[in-house]
């Protein structure tokens, strides 16, 4: 999920490599699947027309990260990788009885650290 939503949502330099590859390459990825909820008609034209395009322009991919921001994609889907990652996080901390203290804690941290983003604590 999370590399989905970087894929789309993320600091194309910080991660070294372009963003939009998923939506270059017609993935229909988390990421995808919720824009395409969430857009209207002409908003989904653009979308689509980018969906599978190799040579679709930065601009454009530019411009559909701004209709998921515009609809709430980006958030909503910080919204889902936080609740996942607590359920995960709660789920590790009951392995105590049949873990070592110190595995048991690092699985308790794991997903609540793959969610947490620049500038979040």
């Amino acid at each position: 999920m999370r590399d989905d939503y970087l894929d789309l949502f993320g600091d194309a330099t910080a991660m070294g490599k372009p963003t939009g590859i998923d939506l270059r390459h017609g993935k229909h990825s988390y990421t995808i699947r919720a824009l395409l909820a969430r857009i209207d008609d002409a908003e989904r034209r653009v979308v689509e027309a980018a969906l599978g395009d190799p040579s679709c322009s930065p601009e454009t991919i530019a411009a559909i990260r701004e209709i998921g921001e515009r609809r709430g994609v980006k958030s909503g889907m910080q919204a889902d990788m936080r609740r996942y990652a607590h359920r995960a996080s709660a789920m590790a901390a009951g392995w105590r009885s049949r873990w070592r203290e110190e595995a048991v804690t690092f699985f308790e941290q794991l997903p609540l650290w793959s969610v947490r983003l620049p500038g979040t604590p």
